[in-house]
């Protein structure tokens, strides 16, 4: 099933008529009507009752209308956000950070990120690296900073950093002899 399949029917659905739907499309009657049975075939059910003068949508027909119709404006959103993600003019980020990195990182990338994209909004939250896991293979983030190595074999860890630390004494600690 294509897009077109879901604009043919919701066009004759709302002009209740193949011609004046094909009119409104500008393609022929007999190619709509085509198209309208190759979707009614790959449902199984007919969606139109062409028994009487004017056509009329079916139980299954007017069913399927909402849901046809949400597929559609979700089809039309999905297409403006891939075009807002390509030139990154527009858009939401969803990130997690485990709160270690919070404190020393999040405050200069996010300014720095703000001046380069700065149509794009960040939904930041804070959390356990277990739970950043999680939403990462729900889908529910777009990206985690915690630390590597994963525990989910559906995640990749890419490094962004090398730490070193360092055990800080006094001269005079009797710790300074480690």
């Amino acid at each position: 099933m294509l897009s077109r399949h879901i604009n043919y029917f919701l066009a004759v659905a709302e002009h209740g008529s193949f011609t004046r739907a094909a009119s409104a499309l500008h393609v022929s009657q007999p190619a709509l009507s085509q198209q309208i049975r190759q979707l009614e075939e790959s449902l199984g059910v007919p969606l139109f009752d062409r028994s009487g003068r004017t056509i009329r949508l079916t139980d299954a027909g007017e069913v399927w209308r909402q849901y046809a119709s949400r597929a559609l404006q979700e089809l039309g959103a999905g297409k403006r956000a891939i075009h807002d993600v390509a030139d990154l003019t527009r858009g939401s980020l969803r990130i997690a950070v485990t709160p270690t990195f919070t404190s020393y990182f999040i405050g200069p990338l996010m300014a720095d990120f703000y001046a380069r994209y700065p149509g794009i909004t960040l939904q930041l939250q804070e959390m356990s690296q277990e739970k950043i896991e999680d939403l990462l293979c729900r889908d529910e983030l777009d990206v985690g900073i915690a630390f590597a190595p994963v525990h989910s074999p559906e995640l990749e860890a890419i490094p962004l950093l090398t730490e070193s630390l360092a055990l800080v004494v006094g001269e005079t600690s009797s710790a300074s002899c480690l």
